[in-house]
């Protein structure tokens, strides 16, 4: 048995333990509750279309709690992700405070370092947070972040962090402040942002989709069918690896209870029916929209959309591209499926 399987055969709570919240990740895959859509900036990159333009709104209390339950019961390295959820701090801290309480805390939290603005407010956020039961952050760091984030902030994140959780709980680069002055001298030219993105291709999805595409050659619908997906996805003209319960690297609760592993592909909702159950029978077997992502992926999107009216152009620039410009055009028809709406408003 390999280290690997090794891993995998414990679990999740044991796993961080032996190896740390950032290696866990890679043995037993996350699952997230999604915040808020709300977040202090607005980067290219993302995927969910979030910015300080979203509304004013995020988990409740009782709900961020009984989101927790559901996550945990998948057996995955669990956290807090947004938008940016460190907006709602005191809210947040209360969710985690509750959880911990009942063996149920997320393991670590995302940010983008915004709200890092001195010493104190680092150290005394991250120690409260760590009282209630959250292990370790990952803390942004690209050209698309450091566009906004001043670079002290992030620097200071990670320092701050490293001492209170431990590098083997941090999901972070050790950047220096040079380093990150150039992530945002890149973050905020045009040409560099293309060729970085090029480079790093993000899935073209969300506000990525809508800012980023045009840095990109277009190819023919065929060519793209070998494009990567998500972490290591088999490449195949089907999304199935991203919609199966077994093999999908992340999935989702967001704010409403929708469950996405896919942003803006609504494949169920935990007010209906738990997580759990979901996860046992497949996303895709009551779900017509669903399955035709995890059996066809873009192209069955693609020919939905075209027996709506949508006049397909020749060629797209990615595969996760050509979905996305389906998905719009077909949002109108299906709302509650391909949603919800602020990962489709482009504000």
């Amino acid at each position: 048995m390999s280290d690997a399987e090794d891993l995998r055969s414990l679990s999740v709570d044991d796993v961080v333990a032996k190896v740390g919240v950032a290696k866990a990740i890679g043995a037993k895959y996350v699952a997230s509750l999604l915040f808020t859509y709300r977040c202090t900036i607005a980067c290219r990159h993302c995927l969910f279309n979030c910015s300080p333009r979203r509304p004013d709104a995020c988990v409740s209390i009782e709900d961020g709690v009984e989101f927790m339950r559901q996550l945990r019961a998948t057996d995955r390295v669990i956290h807090i992700a947004g938008g940016e959820a460190m907006m709602y701090y005191e809210q947040m801290l209360e969710v985690c405070r509750l959880s911990h309480q009942e063996g149920v805390a997320p393991h670590f939290f995302e940010t983008n370092a915004s709200w890092c603005v001195d010493d104190e407010t680092a150290r005394s956020r991250y120690e409260a947070l760590r009282d209630c039961g959250v292990l370790g952050v990952l803390i942004s760091a690209d050209p698309y972040h450091q566009a906004f984030v001043p670079p002290a902030r992030r620097h200071r994140a990670f320092q701050f962090a490293i001492e209170i959780y431990g590098r083997e709980n941090v999901i972070a680069s050790d950047l220096s402040l040079e380093e990150l002055l150039e992530l945002r001298r890149i973050g905020r030219d045009e040409a560099s942002v293309g060729e970085y993105s090029r480079n790093h291709a993000p899935r073209l999805v969300g506000r990525a989709g809508d800012s980023l595409m045009r840095h990109f050659p277009r190819r023919d619908p065929e060519l793209l069918a070998d494009d990567a997906m998500w972490h290591g996805s088999t490449r195949e003209r089907s999304c199935r690896q991203e919609f199966d319960p077994n093999t999908m690297w992340e999935i989702h609760i967001d704010p409403y209870g929708n469950i996405q592993t896919c942003c803006g592909i609504i494949v169920g909702n935990v007010h209906v029916k738990p997580l759990a159950d979901y996860m046992r029978a497949g996303f895709h077997t009551d779900n017509e929209l669903v399955r035709i992502a995890y059996e066809e992926g873009s192209y069955g999107y693609v020919e939905l959309a075209e027996r709506h009216g949508y006049e397909a152009p020749p060629d797209f620039a990615q595969k996760c591209g050509m979905c996305w410009e389906a998905r719009k055009f077909l949002r109108p028809h299906y709302p509650d499926t391909f949603g919800p709406a602020e990962v489709y408003e482009s504000i």
